[in-house]
This record gives structure tokens, C-alpha cells and sequence, in this order.
């Protein structure tokens, strides 16, 4: 049976990493916890009964912290959330079934609000869904790491995530791993994940952030190199 590990990376995050990890208690996966940051947060992970494993990390951003993740992890299938996501039940068996594919060699799924807002609900159902139900199938492949897996051999073969991005390495890391094998969309393991930074940055700038990436990939740099984020 395939191995799984789960990844959440936690910068001064005590509160919302409990609420994650009491969602992954009793999921069959080990649970790793890379904690950076001066306040307790690694405290919070070390006492709760869900996580395995606290690595120390000295902040130097989420693409590293993840990849620090996936050094510690055993894990045959390694899985990504975020300290502030709180994942559903069955998370963990919705990623899992579709390795049993061998040509499969990562999953990605969508994000609900956590905040009670239509407007949050509505928005996030038209970027956090439908935008991925429509870009994936022309090759766009875009594996959000709030809800997102990969085979872990193919992972680190290919240099994990690129921790120079200040933004959009897991975009980046899915653009890279597409054509090693297929990248599954599976609406079924959606996780529900907070909207504070469409809150603070707003929808739109956010949204033109993102756009002048892909435009810069699409237009200017089809061989996805990681030059195109650096200006962001």
C-alpha cells in the first residue's frame, strides 16, 4: 500500500495550526510540521496528538519550508496544506485512490472560504475552481499547495519546489512536473481555507499580480523558468 505523508508549513500560526491539525487527526498519513517563526507555534504542533514530526525551520519562505517538509517526510506520496486550511475527513483517501494509477504523479483540488461571505464564496467557486476546471485541460496546470499532492520520487527528481520564487512556486513546480506523468483536478477533495489575503490584498490586485505572471510564462518565457516571478 502507498505511504503518504502530509506537509504544513506554519510561520507564527499557533491558532489556525491546531484547527489544521485536529482536521488531520486520525487521517492515514504522517503529519509533518516545519514551524518557523519566534513565537509557540512549534510548541502547539510537538503537543497535538495529529503531528509526527516538527522541523525547525529559519523562515527563509514557504517554497523551502516545504521542501524541508518533504526531506523529513517517509512518505511514498507526499501532500500540502497550509496551517490556516482545515481539510475534510476523507482528505487524505480522495489524493490517495488516484495513485493507484501508476502514470499518476500528482493531484490538485479546490478551496471553499472559511470566512461566511457570499462574496468570499462566490469568488473563491469562480478562482479556486472553475478557473482550474478550465485552464487545466490546455495545459495550464496550476496545483495549489493548500490542497495539493505529489509522487514523491518524481517530486525530488525534479528539484521539489523553487525556493528563489517569492510567490507562485506551486504554480511553477506544477507547470514543471506536468509532462512527467498526469496531474489529476478532483473536485472531491475540496478543503476549506482562509480568505485573509484576498481580504487584505483585495481580489483585484491579486488577481492582476497573478495575471502579469501568467501573460510573462505564456508570452515571454514558455520554458518556465523561474525569472518571470521576480519582479513580483
Amino acid at each position: 500500500m502507498t505511504t503518504l505523508s502530509v506537509v504544513v508549513p506554519a510561520y507564527e500560526e499557533p491558532a489556525n495550526l491546531q484547527r489544521c491539525l485536529s482536521a488531520l487527526d486520525g487521517q492515514p498519513a504522517e503529519v509533518v510540521v516545519v514551524a518557523a517563526g519566534s513565537d509557540h507555534t512549534d510548541e502547539v504542533a510537538r503537543d497535538h496528538p495529529a503531528c509526527d514530526m516538527v522541523v525547525r525551520d529559519d523562515g527563509r519562505g514557504p517554497g523551502a519550508a516545504r521542501n524541508l517538509g518533504v526531506d523529513a517526510a517517509s512518505g511514498e506520496v507526499v501532500l500540502f496544506t497550509d496551517a490556516d486550511t482545515v481539510v475534510p475527513a476523507a482528505w487524505v483517501r480522495a489524493h490517495r485512490r488516484h495513485y493507484d494509477d501508476p502514470n499518476v504523479v500528482g493531484v490538485g483540488g479546490p478551496a471553499r472560504p472559511l470566512e461566511d461571505s457570499l462574496r468570499h464564496r462566490v469568488l473563491f467557486k469562480l478562482l479556486s475552481d472553475y478557473w482550474y476546471r478550465v485552464s487545466w485541460p490546455v495545459g495550464f496546470v496550476q496545483q495549489p499547495t493548500f490542497n495539493c499532492s505529489y509522487r514523491r520520487d518524481v517530486f525530488e527528481t525534479h528539484g521539489g519546489f523553487d525556493e528563489t520564487l517569492p510567490f507562485m512556486e506551486d504554480t511553477e513546480l506544477s507547470l514543471r512536473l506536468k509532462d512527467r506523468g498526469e496531474v489529476v483536478y478532483d473536485p472531491e477533495t475540496e478543503v476549506a481555507t482562509s480568505a485573509r489575503r484576498e481580504r487584505d490584498e483585495g481580489y483585484l490586485s491579486l488577481f492582476l499580480t497573478y495575471a502579469r505572471a501568467y501573460v510573462s510564462h505564456y508570452v515571454r518565457d514558455r520554458r518556465v523558468r523561474g525569472r518571470y516571478f521576480d519582479s513580483q
